[in-house]
């Protein structure tokens, strides 16, 4: 148990509410922290400097991820000298019935997050890297524009399946640059049937950067799917003004994530610069595994940040959230466990895609990872398919650490060849 004086906090997003607890578990001070100037966030640092010279010992400040809002205060007290510990919420939820009333305050909470870093060891957190803290904010806001731009794509599909549900017989991708600028100019099978052939040919050839004869065909088939479904189309204003609305989200989207992706372009010719070009290296690493590229190694490097936090494979498969759950009572042991899915959820969406590429062929049937190929034939014989994906997910995990803790770049080898390797090592040894 701690002995150490702590201080729990509350935090929220204009002010946090912060207390602090004696060695004997007695409230010592109670404090509300505004957020808006640093004067005001001096003053809790003060009353904290206060308590390490009462009780002639630092006290340890532990305090709630919420989102964003913890960053500044979490900034300004570890820079102030503080051990500061960031608890995961589900951790602090465990802890809403400490007591038998029901009470939820802002003062109470911050009391709960107290006693329970006072009873439970945590590690405290350090100021993450300027770069890998700036790689993390934009990669998950690649994802979330990525999730936004399906759903604008398909709110577009819905629309224009009813104003020209055949259109898709024409161009199948429905969001490409082709069939984007003709559902712009030419929204509803009327527009298209009397519009000029010259001008919706040259359209077609120049947004698709292809010859006049194939634009050529594509429009004797548009018009023909327009004729057809002309009687039955609901060209109402609503329709045609969410196509134009949906297809200016899409655009919009699309580029702000080539801004993001251009940004982290940026970030990685700016470590290159440096000294030792920590940054690089690490993402050359990582995409050397096949089936992970700049963005999902980016994705990697960020989330985790410190590999060297991680001493064993387990441990940063654990971090993934794809370790399995545990069910145990007594003698009952459950043996259909799920993941436990209690890391970052971008972590198991890219290794999740990234364990896809690795089963599946190229276009000329060359296998991207042979070995892991033929180990997830061999679980699907006896396990479900998701089964032996989550066991391939795992093998993914393991590759990552062993590249990073060896800093070689991957070598596909099959299993006799790896443990000839391994012995020739330990004869050498």
């Amino acid at each position: 148990m701690n002995t150490l004086p702590i201080a729990g906090i509350d935090v929220g997003k204009e002010f946090s509410e912060m207390v602090i607890l004696s060695p004997a578990n007695k409230v010592y001070a109670r404090m509300k922290i505004f957020h808006d100037s640093f004067e005001k966030v001096d003053k809790a640092i003060s009353l904290l400097k206060k308590a390490e010279k009462d009780f002639a010992n630092r006290p340890i400040i532990a305090m709630e991820a919420t989102g964003h809002y913890h960053k500044i205060l979490f900034r300004a007290l570890t820079q102030g000298g503080f051990e500061v510990v960031i608890i995961n919420p589900i951790q602090t939820d465990c802890i809403k019935n400490l007591g038998i009333r029901k009470v939820k305050s802002d003062k109470v909470d911050a009391k709960k997050i107290a006693i329970l870093c006072r009873f439970q060891e945590f590690k405290t957190n350090s100021i993450p890297n300027e770069t890998i803290d700036c790689l993390k904010n934009l990669c998950r806001q690649y994802y979330k524009m990525v999730d936004q731009l399906t759903v604008y794509k398909n709110k577009l599909i819905s629309v224009v399946d009813q104003v020209m549900l055949n259109f898709t017989d024409v161009f199948k991708d429905i969001s490409s640059k082709t069939a984007l600028a003709l559902l712009e100019k030419y929204p509803t099978p009327v527009n298209l049937l009397e519009a000029d052939e010259n001008e919706i040919i040259s359209l077609i050839s120049k947004n698709s950067r292809k010859s006049v004869k194939w634009a050529t065909e594509k429009y004797n088939l548009l018009m023909q799917k327009a004729k057809e479904f002309k009687p039955l189309s609901i060209s109402n204003q609503a329709n045609v003004a969410l196509i134009h609305i949906n297809i200016n989200m899409i655009r919009v989207l699309e580029n702000s994530i080539a801004d993001i992706k251009n940004t982290i372009l940026e970030l990685i010719d700016d470590d290159k610069k440096q000294d030792i070009p920590i940054l690089a290296l690490t993402l050359e690493l990582l995409c050397s595994i096949p089936g992970i590229g700049l963005i999902t190694a980016a994705t990697i490097l960020a989330e985790v940040g410190d590999f060297s936090a991680f001493q064993k494979p387990q441990k940063l498969v654990a971090y993934f959230g794809i370790d399995p759950s545990v069910n145990q009572s007594g003698k009952f042991e459950g043996n259909q466990n799920k993941m436990a899915k209690r890391g970052s959820r971008f972590l198991r969406r890219v290794i999740y895609t990234s364990a896809l590429s690795n089963i599946r062929k190229k276009r000329n049937g060359e296998l991207c990872n042979s070995v892991l190929y033929e180990y997830y034939q061999n679980k699907c014989i006896s396990k479900p398919r998701m089964v032996a994906l989550g066991a391939i997910m795992h093998k993914l995990v393991k590759i990552i650490f062993a590249v990073l803790r060896d800093k070689k770049p991957f070598e596909i080898r099959n299993p006799e060849e790896h443990a000839q390797r391994l012995k020739a090592q330990s004869i050498a040894a």
